[in-house]
């Protein structure tokens, strides 16, 4: 397997990406992108479904290249996402005249799938956390060969850890992208698509892929436990090093990370830029503040009602990404975001947080809680109570941290997540978005991961009356994963349920196209 290497790694967390070209499979990349574009001119919008209408892409997905990269950075239990998405960009049908790689203005081609705007991904199919750690990658793949004219795609790099979009930060465009590549991005980054300005369609195709455990050891071609030295004329284009650290280190395995007293001269000057000094809070040993101090920050916001969104006609109002609940994807407070960092010894201010009466500081402990990740059967316990929230912000939270703690038996837990999904709570079942999603399909999503988490975990019997309650009640997105932590289990009997429920929504796609009569 194709595992990265240390420079690798380090790029990646500096940057929020790495290249993979892979063109031993240049005649694979020309079918692909010869099939793309008859799928897409003769067959309705696929949405998630491209990936099995055309399964040729799995030798992409699979090559060893692809696999070592996303074990390396997600380790080895990834998971593929059932969110996908085409992204087509059409020609611009006027003169393309004063947008630059900085612009920040949807100008594309009729009928185009992407847009020109910078923005950080929404989570599918309602909000997760944004996380510093990589828990979740992108995947943009590029079955032709792009050109500056077609609109490659922009990234900000090292933009992953800001609350939106910083056009300070440097802006990596490349002028031309080999056919056949795929850029692995954190799935926080802030990037765009470019106008097209040729005469032909640009296609790109959107892959999700998501972490399913806590590391232990490095999963990479780890070579040393230094991280190492970057220039600091150059550091200042890369993310804020005490952050390289901390995800450096987490990544080795090390769940108690000493955070770092950065030392670097610049990083004292006017220079540095303000999406920095919020990072500097957060990871900085030396200047950032004490856990107690973090629960005063926090408690002091009771009261805000920041756990319920502010949206209009179910779109979440965002201009200047206020920190509070939306249903793109919800960024912590930054005192939360320093409790994380310190760790274990943040334990008691997590607790004060959780069993508080205020949904957004439950929330904010919660989230707490999963990154810190250690076995703390109290904290576990307090996150189970969770499950018993009115607040099905607070409940989504919860599972989603549970599914990164150490749980001893869980039974309980199991018991819990089964009446969350066979219980029809009515305000849990409107739609929360344009596209329909409601609360309750969000709660099976997060119940799903957290099955495919402990899916070795539990009793197999355990494991199959869960996943039973998720294939009759929950919508595709949450089934497919839950099919896949039935796989996983190693169980036959559970394994046969997968296969049968798979059998039973495979595809046959004879009559689909232009041409097939028959």
């Amino acid at each position: 397997m194709g595992l990265l290497a240390d420079n690798q790694i380090h790029n990646f967390i500096n940057t929020g990406f790495i290249k993979i070209e892979l063109p031993e499979l240049e005649l694979l990349h020309k079918q692909i992108d010869v099939r793309l574009r008859e799928v897409c001119e003769a067959e309705p919008n696929l949405g998630n479904n491209f990936l099995p209408r055309m399964p040729i892409l799995q030798q992409v997905l699979r090559h060893e290249k692809v696999e070592g990269a996303l074990t390396s950075l997600l380790g080895p239990g990834y998971l593929v996402h059932p969110h996908r998405a085409i992204h087509r960009s059409t020609p611009l049908r006027k003169p393309l005249h004063g947008f630059s790689s900085s612009s920040n203005e949807h100008l594309m081609g009729d009928g185009s799938t992407a847009t020109s705007l910078w923005h950080q991904d929404a989570q599918s199919p309602l909000a997760k956390a944004r996380y510093h750690f990589p828990r979740f990658l992108l995947g943009f793949y590029f079955p032709h060969e792009v050109d500056s004219l077609m609109g490659p795609t922009r990234f900000l790099k090292a933009s992953y850890c800001d609350n939106g979009p910083d056009l300070d930060r440097e802006i990596y465009q490349p002028e031309r992208i080999q056919a056949g590549t795929l850029f692995l991005a954190h799935f926080d980054i802030a990037h765009a698509g470019f106008p097209n300005a040729s005469e032909t369609d640009r296609f790109m195709l959107k892959f999700v892929f998501a972490r399913t455990s806590c590391p232990s050891t490095p999963s990479w071609d780890n070579q040393s436990s230094e991280l190492p030295f970057v220039e600091a004329e150059t550091s200042r284009d890369l993310l804020y090093r005490p952050t390289v650290h901390f995800i450096w280190n987490r990544l080795l395995g090390h769940s108690n990370v000493k955070l770092m007293q950065e030392e670097l001269a610049f990083h004292d000057s006017g220079e540095c830029r303000s999406s920095d000094q919020r990072l500097r809070f957060i990871y900085d040993a030396r200047r950032g503040p004490s856990t107690q101090d973090c629960l005063e920050s926090l408690r002091s916001i009771k009261d805000k009602f920041k756990h319920e969104r502010v949206q209009k006609n179910l779109r979440d109002l965002t201009t200047g990404y206020p920190v509070r609940w939306n249903e793109r994807a919800v960024v912590m407070e930054a005192p939360a975001y320093r409790l994380a960092a310190l760790g274990a010894q943040s334990s008691d201010a997590v607790f004060m947080l959780i069993v508080s009466d205020e949904p957004w500081l439950q929330i904010n402990g919660a989230f707490v809680a999963g990154e810190i990740g250690e076995e703390n059967a109290a904290l576990t316990s307090h996150l189970a109570d969770l499950l018993l929230s009115p607040h099905h912000q607070v409940v989504r939270q919860a599972v989603d941290a549970l599914s990164y703690t150490e749980t001893e038996s869980g039974v309980e837990i199991l018991q819990r997540l089964n009446h969350l999904i066979l219980e029809d709570r009515s305000t849990w079942q409107s739609a929360q978005v344009r596209r329909g999603w409601s609360a309750a399909d969000q709660i099976h999503m997060n119940i799903a991961m957290y099955l495919l988490a402990k899916c070795n975990h539990y009793e197999h019997d355990k494991l199959i009356e869960t996943a039973h309650l998720i294939l009759q009640k929950a919508g595709d997105y949450a089934a497919s994963i839950v099919t896949e932590a039935l796989i996983r289990s190693g169980s036959r009997h559970a394994q046969d349920i997968a296969l049968s429920y798979l059998k039973d929504r495979a595809w046959n796609t004879s009559l689909l196209g232009s041409m097939r009569a028959y």
